[in-house]
């Protein structure tokens, strides 16, 4: 019979090895040399796993940084979540950085913000609101929406800005809507692409609509 794990907290700054906990909780600046598999991850402040993190639910304001692989079910927060290798959730809603040497999967993603991911981007339903410049190598999925902030909108009346949005190699859905995005090829049943877009090819089933203020190569119907 396996042992019972424990709930661990830290408060101020600390380091820890590896290991497996019910719930652990950190509050200000900790280090965690080696691999951690828990149940729940509360942070407030900035944690470094130095190895793969596991957490079933994972909640943090502040900033993480995991330089092995980080898997889980249920992730939300507000700040930096940063995986060097890869990145597997089941739901993921935060709003922040999020940054993935690696692949990201997910069911559900939701993100205001800013993503960087070096792989493939790959959730049933995706949805990125841009504050920054963003970027990944592909986005594919069922449901795949991007557009602008309504905040930022309002503040770029102020102070205008080029900078924020999307570059793709591809984009592929079932269901594409996509603003001031940057992409190669876009693909998809049906697909939408509002203002702000430069795309080099659309291949589309059912419907396609593009909105004036966008350029778009090629666009075919398969």
């Amino acid at each position: 019979m396996s042992d019972p794990l424990n709930d661990l907290r830290l408060v101020g700054t600390s380091e820890i090895g590896g290991g497996r906990f019910r719930g652990l909780r950190i509050t200000g600046d900790a280090k965690l040399m080696g691999h951690i598999y828990c149940k729940s991850f509360a942070l407030t402040g900035t944690a470094t796993v130095q190895g793969d993190l596991e957490a079933g639910k994972l909640k943090f304001t502040g900033e993480v940084k995991v330089e092995g692989s980080l898997k889980g079910g249920i992730f939300g927060g507000m700040g930096e979540l940063r995986t060097e290798t890869g990145f597997r959730g089941n739901e993921v809603r935060m709003s922040g950085l999020l940054h993935s040497g690696g692949q990201i999967e997910a069911e559900k993603l939701d993100i205001r913000g800013v993503i960087e991911a070096d792989g493939v981007v790959n959730a049933e339903n995706t949805t990125i609101r841009l504050y920054g410049p963003s970027q990944a190598k592909e986005i594919v999925g069922g449901t795949i929406t991007v557009r602008r902030s309504r905040g930022l909108r309002l503040k770029e009346l102020l102070q205008p800005s080029a900078n924020t949005g999307l570059t793709a190699g591809l984009i592929e859905g079932d269901e594409v809507y996509i603003e001031f995005t940057r992409a190669d090829l876009v693909r998809g049943n049906r697909v939408k692409v509002g203002s702000g877009c430069e795309i080099g090819r659309i291949e589309y089933r059912d419907s396609l609509d593009v909105h004036a203020k966008s350029k778009t190569g090629t666009a075919v119907k398969l």
